[in-house]
């Protein structure tokens, strides 16, 4: 498989996991039941951080989270 493939197939996969995201609150938490690749891609781009225990959306994730919404 295309390394480009396989990027934009993790593209996709994190814009799924964005947009699926629960709300806690005011906060946006992620499931930890994701892959851990795609957890830990989250993790380094700056798109979740780890709060008293929960994946939690940061301002770039918001961010990013709004620019895959399907509508």
């Amino acid at each position: 498989m295309n390394v480009d493939v396989l990027g934009q197939a993790m593209a996709e996969q994190l814009d799924q996991i964005l947009w699926t995201a629960r709300s806690a609150g005011s906060t946006l938490i992620v499931s930890r039941g994701q892959h851990p690749d795609a957890i830990g891609v989250m993790m380094r781009e700056g798109l979740v951080r780890e709060r008293l225990g929960h994946l939690v959306l940061t301002p770039k994730g918001h961010a990013r989270r709004r620019e895959c919404a399907p509508y």
